[in-house]
């Protein structure tokens, strides 16, 4: 049988970063554009790459690559310098999340990865200073500073997979998030989606935009086995919790 590939989003899905990434791009790209840079550009749900790339445009620079990969670059050095400043503003792992990744963790046939708008080193930075020790696993991952369409993140997650060995398609990954973002970009990959109403987003909004499962958030692990289990009947069945 098939394997269960989990494909985790994680600010607002595992994580709280209590605006941390905002509060690091913008003055890196202050330094950029020699001022105050107008920071008028929607940051839920999207990759750092979409973000970076309007944000210099709005600011008078032309997105290309290098100037893209510059900004990049430099957000990243911020975050890691003021890696602190996450905890301090009242960021940290989410009710359930903890939990919910290591029940994962101990059931035959999964293998948990990423899916983020963060780009790698960012991504990496928050699960640490979050207590998550190597799971999700970041070689099953997809960041943001790679791709600007987040279907693009999870196509990339699947080939990952793949290489690597795993027996995972689109029919068993299941992709969780919080936002109407997560679930389109796993519906436009072919994959499943169980989104947690964690975010911004209502549970109304995330089932009309075709999330197969809606939770509250992550605290209840057997429903969330239970939706994960339902959505991938030709995977390795998921044991029962009591």
């Amino acid at each position: 049988m098939s394997t269960r590939l989990v494909l985790w989003d994680l600010d607002l899905t595992l994580l709280d970063p209590a605006g941390f990434g905002s509060r690091m791009i913008g003055p890196a790209l202050a330094e950029m554009v020699g001022g105050e840079p107008i920071m008028d550009t929607s940051f839920a749900g999207r990759t750092d790459r979409a973000i970076c790339t309007d944000l210099l445009a709005r600011n008078g620079i032309e997105p290309r690559e290098g100037h893209v990969t510059r900004l990049l670059r430099a957000v990243a050095e911020r975050c890691e310098t003021h890696g602190h400043d996450l905890l301090d503003s009242g960021g940290g792992p989410l009710p359930g999340a903890h939990e919910a990744v290591g029940a994962l963790a101990s059931a035959a046939g999964v293998h948990q990865g990423i899916v983020t708008g963060n780009m790698r080193r960012t991504a990496l930075l928050k699960l640490r200073l979050c207590g998550f020790d190597g799971l999700p696993d970041p070689r099953l991952g997809a960041f943001g500073d790679h791709h600007a369409d987040r279907a693009d993140l999870v196509r990339g997650a699947v080939a990952t997979a793949r290489t690597l060995g795993l027996e995972v398609s689109p029919g068993t990954t299941v992709v969780i998030g919080d936002h109407v973002h997560d679930v389109r970009g796993a519906l436009d990959a072919g994959a499943h989606c169980v989104a947690v109403a964690t975010g911004r987003v209502s549970a109304d909004e995330l089932r009309a935009a075709g999330a197969h499962a809606v939770l509250p958030d992550l605290t209840d692990v057997e429903s969330l086995l239970e939706a994960i289990s339902a959505l991938t009947p030709s995977a390795v069945p998921l044991p029962h919790r009591a």
